[in-house]
């Protein structure tokens, strides 16, 4: 996988490292899991551009904020534990409704869920939670810093990892064609055309990626000649690998060729539709047939059952049982929730061991704050390619910001407890996926039918370039719906052989017109393939 995993592990590390340890030299450990949970705004964002980074990270942090806000007051004014499950639950299901809504990406509004649980379930008194609050706050804006600090230094990476993404997508296309790797590539394609033309002109390399972007885009739809394609799609790579290692990309085509591109990307550029506001966000998420709102009782109902048994079945840390419901519900349907609650569990299960041997010797208070760190990097370096690897690492970053939390507690006993909490909560989420159905997908699937059909209408009719990519995208959300209705429990999804064939006609309908702009590359005497 392309991408920037190493620098968004670093980033996260330092992120934590650097209030830890500021904390420990002051000697204000007590406020060291409170910072901690701030530096989870580092785990957002991870490729977005710099001025959504921005925004998306402003609003993570004053979220992870008011989290502890509300879980600390919560535990100061009431105490016990069943308020506090029921004001966490709550948190749950608001913080799945703005994550959702908003497009935070992963990992959703588990970090919240989690930071309202430990600050609910820390004894508290009303003079320590402003300076809480504040470590969590500050230890938010030093993130928001370093994750917008690359732009003084890289200014258009995150456009050239999308960039990249794309090229790579529609070589895979071309070299082994079929239907599941036609409509990665064009969703790819779709972010990557989202991001160049979103960038400010004057920022460097962003010519030169609308032009990648352009190659890639008419290069999809394939030539017919498979050793043709198989040479383009050798050469979309190699620029890929380049696009995503230098600050100014390789274009890899002449000045002709070049002039073209820059010509259909300076329309598309013109004709783009513009992202919806936030305000507009939140009332599509809301509105039928949208799926936000049952997702958000999922996690309501999952979270409040999960932290209601926990200490009926005798385990302490209820808010574990509470994060691993929130965690399994954060997939898109019932399928992916019950291959997460596997994962959670098998991961949870290796983790214990890990856990086990890690905490098998005495720590001191700098070796906690290093296997924090280690642990957190760890994790954003495997959480990309499987959920489970890292579950395995969360275990033992868990116990250690626990044993900050308590220091002196006996850790082995917080191993077990861990392993009985997450399997509980895990077991809950996926038995609330088939209590509370999603009946919605046929009535989402129609309706984006309706609008690809609609902008197929646009396009037959002499729509210009604009027209095109909204059906491009148009395209995309449908393939998206159609998958998440039929990972639904007793539900078919839409109709298959309507969604086919809306599928194939839009389909023809954006091939032709990449065909034609490539029939124009190729009549100014430059061939397709560069």
């Amino acid at each position: 996988m392309i991408g920037n995993v190493a620098v968004t592990a670093v980033r996260a590390g330092l992120c934590v490292a650097v209030p830890l340890v500021a904390l420990v030299g002051v000697g204000r450990l007590d406020l060291a899991p409170y910072a901690a949970l701030g530096c989870f705004t580092a785990l957002y964002a991870r490729d977005d551009a710099y001025a959504r980074r921005r925004r998306v990270l402003a609003l993570v942090g004053a979220t992870l904020t008011v989290s502890v806000l509300v879980g600390s007051l919560t535990r100061a004014l009431v105490g016990g534990a069943w308020v506090p499950v029921l004001v966490v639950a709550v948190v749950a299901a608001a913080v799945k409704f703005v994550s959702d809504a908003w497009g935070f990406g992963p990992p959703g509004g588990m970090m919240f869920v989690f930071a309202a649980g430990v600050s609910s379930y820390t004894p508290q008194s009303m003079d320590a939670i402003p300076v809480q609050v504040a470590a969590t706050a500050t230890a938010a804006a030093l993130c928001w810093v370093v994750a917008s600090a690359g732009v003084l230094v890289h200014p258009s990476a995150p456009e050239r990892l999308v960039v990249a993404r794309a090229l790579v997508a529609v070589a895979h296309q071309l070299r082994d064609p079929s239907l599941e790797r036609r409509r990665d590539a064009e969703a790819a394609v779709c972010g990557a055309w989202e991001s160049v033309v979103s960038a400010p002109r004057r920022r460097v390399a962003v010519g030169e990626l609308e032009v990648l972007t352009a190659r890639a885009d008419l290069a999809l739809a394939g030539s017919g000649d498979r050793a043709v394609d198989a040479r383009t799609a050798a050469e979309l790579t190699g620029l890929a690998r380049r696009c995503r290692r230098r600050r100014v990309p390789e274009v890899g085509v002449g000045q002709g060729e070049r002039a073209v591109l820059a010509a259909h990307a300076e329309r598309v550029r013109g004709a783009w539709p513009g992202a919806p506001g936030w305000g507009a966000r939140l009332g599509r998420a809301w509105r039928w047939p949208s799926a936000v709102p049952v997702s958000v009782a999922r996690v309501l109902v999952a979270a409040a059952v999960a932290g209601a048994l926990a200490p009926v079945l005798g385990v302490e840390h209820w808010y574990w049982a509470v994060v691993s419901a929130a965690s399994v519900l954060q997939a898109t349907n019932a399928s992916s929730t019950w291959r997460r609650t596997v994962q959670r569990a098998t991961g949870t299960v290796a983790g214990i061991v890990v856990a086990a041997v890690v905490f098998a010797v005495d720590h001191t208070v700098w070796s906690t704050v290093v296997l924090i760190v280690v642990c957190q990097v760890g994790v954003e370096l495997v959480v990309m390619t499987h959920y489970a690897y890292a579950v395995v690492l969360v275990t033992p970053l868990t116990l250690a910001l626990s044993s900050l939390t308590q220091p002196g507690a006996a850790t082995d006993g917080m191993v077990v407890e861990r392993f009985w909490a997450t399997v509980l909560g895990a077991v809950v989420g996926a038995v609330v996926c088939v209590v509370v159905l999603n009946r919605r997908g046929p009535a989402r699937v129609e309706a984006a039918l309706a609008v690809c059909e609609r902008a197929c209408a646009r396009v037959e009719s002499g729509g210009g370039v604009g027209d095109r990519y909204r059906l491009a995208g148009a395209l995309v959300d449908l393939w998206r719906v159609q998958a998440e209705a039929e990972g639904e429990v007793w539900s078919r999804g839409g109709d298959v052989g309507r969604v086919r064939g809306v599928e194939s006609r839009a389909r023809a309908l954006v091939d032709e017109a990449r065909v034609r702009v490539a029939g124009g590359r190729s009549a100014r005497g430059v061939g397709v393939g560069g």
